[in-house]
């Protein structure tokens, strides 16, 4: 059984590469130079979008956790996405660094590769996993708002979070230590290997996926209504940006195995991968870009603090609508 998981089985870095070029060694030595330019190209390409996404998503904590702003159900989540996607980005700049810098010159460098990876896999499942509850959230909110804010428990916000980074510290150790070590001990694909880690991985990943996208067509159709529902927008923009831009590095993971599994004499093209690491980094970075356009008033004159902007992208309407009635009661 195939499954979305490692490298043959991993997903998440752009280490892939690095362990991606151990099948080539047979190949010619034109092969093997142009896949060195290709790394080369997806490292420089990725160095400006990195110091971005790392700002960016910077910015985002220290307005939320610094600077005493007022917090709802969904600055939470906002903030350990946040976190989520700074893990992903650091893991990445600190592949550059020592590619750059440091690269054949410490002792233990595939130790620290294998602790780039795992950062860079725990911080997206931890972004996958916290989107699918704010989807989930949101669409209660939005389509249940006064059952859902009668019932929901005051800090169930930060107990979900806790549990999601607890869950996805699990999923990931499940994934890294069971399809890494199938892939790098050459035994083969990981569901050959570890058939019961597998099927967790892949419950896990068909159960959420279909979740993610029906919630967020939910709340399409609920912002198509109104227009004014920035919340929603946010939410909805977020998820199809991560379909987009992150979603494809599972596939580069799961299509070659499963080419592989079913024809062994093929040979694994590794651009695709490249072009996946690229666009996971853009995800990792975009989402302080989403929360300041869907957040400004274009019609307000005077300048807004980016403060002021990014609270108004997060600011539930119907909390506010279901206040109201309920004190008008």
């Amino acid at each position: 059984m195939p499954t979305q998981a490692g490298p043959g089985c991993n997903s998440t870095l752009i280490t892939e590469t690095r362990s991606f070029s151990n099948h080539t060694a047979n190949e010619t030595r034109s092969d093997t130079a142009r896949d060195e330019v290709i790394i080369t190209i997806v490292t420089f390409a990725s160095t400006p979008v990195l110091i971005l996404g790392l700002i960016s998503n910077g910015a985002i904590f220290r307005f939320l956790c610094c600077c005493g702003n007022k917090r709802n159900t969904y600055t939470v989540y906002i903030l350990n996405l946040a976190i989520a996607d700074f893990t992903v980005l650091i893991a990445y700049t600190m592949y550059i660094v020592f590619s750059m810098i440091i690269w054949g010159e410490l002792t233990f460098e595939n130790y620290l590769y294998h602790v780039i990876d795992i950062l860079a896999l725990f911080g997206y499942n931890t972004s996958f996993f916290l989107l699918t509850v704010i989807s989930i959230e949101r669409c209660l909110g939005a389509f249940y708002p006064f059952w859902y804010h009668s019932n929901r428990p005051e800090h169930l916000s930060a107990v979900l979070c806790a549990l999601l980074w607890i869950f996805s510290c699990v999923v990931t150790g499940v994934e890294y230590f069971t399809c890494w070590e199938a892939y790098f001990s050459s035994e083969g694909p990981c569901y050959r290997t570890h058939a019961i880690a597998n099927i967790f991985l892949l419950t896990i990943f068909v159960v959420f996926i279909p979740i993610i996208v029906l919630c967020s067509l939910s709340l399409l159709v609920k912002v198509w209504r109104r227009s004014s529902a920035r919340l929603s927008l946010t939410i909805v923009i977020t998820v199809v940006l991560f379909l987009i831009f992150a979603l494809p590095l599972r596939i580069s993971a799961f299509v070659p195995n499963t080419v592989v599994y079913w024809h062994p004499e093929k040979e694994l093209n590794g651009a695709f991968l490249n072009i996946s690491c690229i666009l996971n980094v853009i995800n990792g970075s975009i989402n302080p870009f989403v929360y300041f356009l869907v957040g400004r008033r274009k019609q307000l004159k005077s300048r807004e603090t980016f403060s002021a902007v990014f609270h108004r992208s997060w600011k539930d309407e119907t909390e506010e609508v279901v206040a109201q009635q309920t004190h008008v009661q």
